[in-house]
């Protein structure tokens, strides 16, 4: 024979144990969708390195090359050299701005989204289990508020019942 687990008591409690599941799921499936975001954050921190590691070699390369042009007479074939090498230089600056740009607007940002949309999934599962956890409270004042009546008038009976005893009228003086 095959045992399921502990039964609930109610619909109410099984219905309530499938959206603890539910949230459960939620924190997780966040978990990993913040997990996705910080790397890929970190991931931008690093392009953005990059991007001012290139930037900052033109800049050194144009300074280099403006006093090795002061200093000394350069025949043009090493101008033009240094000028290539100028170039490729701002080529991998200007790649690395738009492998920046083009990382923020679509990786980064699906991160940024699919965070949101966790964040979103989660107050969303937690909510409906409250909910529940209202209802159950609720049903439970209810059971309780009965209980005490019940007693009330199983007491009011028992007074009733001891003083019509007592106060029985006896004939004669």
């Amino acid at each position: 024979m095959k045992s399921y687990g502990t039964a609930s008591r109610s619909s109410l409690h099984t219905l309530l144990d499938l959206r603890r599941a539910g949230e459960q799921d939620a924190e997780r499936a966040l978990a990993a969708a913040a997990a996705a975001r910080r790397e890929s954050e970190a991931n931008e921190a690093r392009l953005d390195g990059e991007r001012a590691a290139a930037r900052e070699a033109v800049a050194m390369a144009r300074r280099e090359g403006d006093n090795v042009g002061a200093s000394a007479d350069e025949r043009a074939s090493d101008a033009q050299a240094r000028r290539r090498f100028w170039a490729r230089l701002e080529a991998r600056a200007t790649a690395a701005v738009e492998a920046l740009e083009r990382y923020r607007k679509e990786e980064l940002a699906r991160a940024i989204d699919a965070d949101a949309a966790a964040r979103a999934a989660h107050v969303r599962a937690r909510q409906r289990r409250e909910v529940v956890e209202k209802a159950i409270a609720r049903r439970q004042a209810v059971a309780r508020r009965e209980a005490e009546r019940r007693e009330e008038a199983m007491q009011d009976d028992r007074y009733r019942g001891a003083r019509a005893r007592t106060n029985t009228p006896t004939t004669g003086k």
